[in-house]
């Protein structure tokens, strides 16, 4: 009887004990559940659907194998409660795009979770395929999300481009680069000695980061006032529009000779044009460019090793040293152009136009040459800095001790230190008066420059008359008897 009385005690403090610890769990597990924060609360509701940043993705025109900068597609969980994307995907598989989400590149992704008020970043990035078309394209595709039983799009949409592709590319027969499609240029492109390329009126050179034209032989660029041709980095976002160092640029060897550029633009690179090329011969020039602008530069316009150059029309801007810098001499004509040399975004210290009778190079002799320069009807200018100065923007050097011939003629000229040298403070030249240009600087990204001069401009009608140069830059009649100087003609609006 005792015995039966003790399990029994022993039953009923074990059930008592066992009935505390199922309460303890229970309890436990309420207030773990109670706690949870609501942002983690996966909801079922079809009611909530996702929010995007953009109503669509579009690409500006990629060339075909050639992948494009990403676009970002933010998504927003706008829900107190989490919600799981079951899946993100492109709705026709198109291997024209890859997707990156949440940090993993793959074009499927299931499961995903974001949190209430959180987002999700999903990026997007375009890769035409090889095609046979010369004319531009549309490839277009969707991001799909499918959310508690909710299909969501965000449209994709490319513009393709076919192209002639030249990479490490020697040259050894006389070219011609046409315009009916797009010329990309990857590593380099090389012009043998004696041997001429030609690029068609129209056509369009993009070239790959560091990529380069080298001339050994000869270049002839034969734009048109309604068909200029274009030199330019690959990016096509508007984001690389205005930035210089995309691409190395075009340079000159030793034996290139009988080179013209006429109505071109060559833009972004680290040095526009770069002759190294000098042969002492002031009667042919060996590089003549008419009616081209050169911008954007991260070092140099034009940079020359004792070359013969001449430019006519043309306007040189935004360079991150020199519009034009001419070491070891070489002979020089500028007429009708505009050095300007001072846009937001560049270095103000810099010089415009600089020149130098000696080249000093890395384990070589010395190059010593005189420099015989010509500057008519031409505007070289910067503008004031924050200290409300005009600073030097032309500077001759003579670590030779050659005697330079300078002729400078109806020409406005920013310098302070060659004021009341012979050759600037005469011939009806304009020294440290500003041109006013309409718009020479903004925000390099949005605004375009506008190196046109104002209706109120103080030099306007300056310039000398010449019989053979009856066209400004943009092709506009020059006045028969008071032209302006720089590039532009001034026209009444």
């Amino acid at each position: 009887m005792l015995f039966q009385k003790t399990i029994q005690t022993f039953k009923t403090k074990t059930s008592g004990r066992l009935l505390v610890l199922c309460f303890f769990i229970s309890w436990t597990l309420y207030s773990l559940t109670a706690c949870e924060p609501k942002e983690d609360i996966i909801t079922t509701d079809p009611a909530a659907k996702l929010e995007f940043s953009t109503d669509s993705v579009k690409f500006d025109t990629v060339f075909v194998n050639t992948s494009s900068a990403s676009r970002a597609v933010w998504v927003y969980n706008r829900q107190n409660k989490a919600v799981k994307i079951s899946e993100i995907k492109l709705a026709q598989g198109n291997n024209a795009y890859q997707l990156t989400i949440d940090g993993q590149e793959t074009n499927h992704a299931s499961n995903v979770l974001v949190r209430g008020r959180d987002s999700l970043l999903v990026l997007v990035k375009a890769k035409i395929p090889t095609t046979t078309d010369t004319t531009a394209f549309i490839l277009t595709d969707a991001i799909t999300f499918l959310t508690n039983a909710n299909r969501q799009q965000i449209p994709v949409v490319s513009y393709g481009q076919n192209a002639y592709f030249h990479t490490k590319a020697e040259i050894t027969t006389n070219a011609i680069w046409k315009a009916d499609k797009p010329h990309v240029v990857n590593n380099f492109v090389r012009v043998k000695t004696g041997v001429k390329l030609a690029i068609e009126k129209g056509a369009k050179i993009y070239f790959g980061k560091d990529a380069a034209l080298f001339i050994h032989g000869s270049l002839q660029v034969n734009g048109t006032h309604n068909q200029r041709v274009a030199f330019k980095g690959i990016r096509r976002e508007l984001f690389y529009a205005s930035v210089p160092g995309q691409w190395q640029g075009i340079k000159f060897e030793a034996t290139s000779q009988n080179n013209s550029i006429h109505f071109a633009d060559i833009k972004n690179a680290t040095y526009g044009l770069w002759a190294a090329n000098p042969d002492r011969d002031e009667t042919d020039y060996d590089l003549e460019i008419n009616q081209t602008v050169i911008q954007n530069m991260f070092e140099t316009g034009i940079r020359s090793h004792g070359a013969d150059v001449r430019a006519i029309n043309s306007l040189i801007t935004n360079c991150g040293q020199s519009a034009v810098l001419g070491l070891g001499g070489g002979n020089y004509q500028f007429i009708y152009c505009t050095l300007a040399n001072y846009t937001v975004g560049f270095r103000p210290e810099t010089l415009t136009m600089h020149f130098s009778d000696r080249l000093k190079e890395a384990d070589q002799p010395n190059q010593d040459y005189r420099v015989k320069l010509l500057v008519q009807n031409s505007i070289i200018w910067s503008g004031k800095r924050s200290n409300s100065t005009f600073p030097d923007q032309i500077r001759i050097n003579n670590e030779a001790g050659t005697t330079p011939q300078l002729e400078l003629r109806n020409s406005v000229l920013q310098t302070v230190t060659l004021a009341e040298h012979p050759a600037f403070n005469c011939c009806s030249n304009l020294l440290n008066i500003d041109p006013k240009f309409k718009a020479p600087t903004g925000r390099l990204e949005v605004d375009t420059p506008d190196f046109r001069l104002d209706t109120l401009s103080p030099v306007s009608n300056k310039a000398m008359a010449l019989p053979e140069i009856t066209k400004d830059l943009d092709n506009i009649n020059r006045h028969a008897t008071t032209p302006d100087p720089g590039a532009y003609e001034r026209t009444k609006e």
